[in-house]
């Protein structure tokens, strides 16, 4: 039979299944399933003895985070690790913050180099480089939380970001891996859909 589990108490190690037919008691002994998997909401299969449910099988877990197309996308999205993002998304991101990033840098060289030609405002500069604290920093934190969003996107744990560490090439495989690879939907351990 199948069920959702209603209530859990993990200190007792028993809950509560409820079906179409009823309710239905078990422990945490009749699991075959591992305990984690085990929380309120939960899709499981299972055996009725009596009134106690025996042999339980969880089929499917509830997940917090909906699947992208469901996600926020607006500014608050962009701070938070959780969730997923696509290759479009993923792109948007990151060819916005090179955008910035030029228009930035290219504006700073054009200050800096009325240094030698005597047309410099010292404020102007310190202005400048104030801005791009306030600036770079925040863009640099959304480009990373958006590259963890996409490896979770692709069924990868946001820990991939850090192949970035590998002189060179590692900038290169996170690139690849996200500008490129395909969403991972089934089966996706980080952003499933809800049912």
């Amino acid at each position: 039979m199948r069920g959702t589990i209603l209530v859990i108490d993990p200190e007792k190690q028993e809950g509560i299944i409820s079906t179409t037919d009823g309710r239905y008691h078990f422990t945490f002994d009749e699991l075959k399933t591992s305990p984690i998997e085990v929380v309120q909401g939960a899709e499981v299969d299972f055996i009725i003895d009596g009134e106690n449910a025996k042999e339980i099988y969880v089929i499917e877990v509830p997940c917090k985070i909906p699947y992208y197309e469901d996600q926020p996308t607006g500014f608050k999205a962009l701070f938070s690790a959780q969730g997923c993002f696509t290759r479009w998304q993923y792109w948007k991101v990151t060819l916005l913050s090179l955008l910035i990033y030029f228009i930035y840098f290219m504006s700073f060289g054009f200050i800096t180099s009325g240094i030698d030609s005597g047309d410099f405002s010292e404020g102007l500069l310190t202005f400048w480089g104030i801005l791009g604290v306030f600036l770079i920093l925040p863009i640099a934190y959304i480009n990373i939380v958006t590259s963890i969003k996409r490896f979770h996107d692709i069924n990868l744990s946001g820990w991939f970001y850090l192949l970035n560490l590998i002189p060179y090439i590692g900038g290169l495989i996170v690139l690849i891996m996200n500008g490129f690879l395909p969403s991972v939907k089934e089966g996706n351990r980080f952003c499933r859909h809800q049912k």
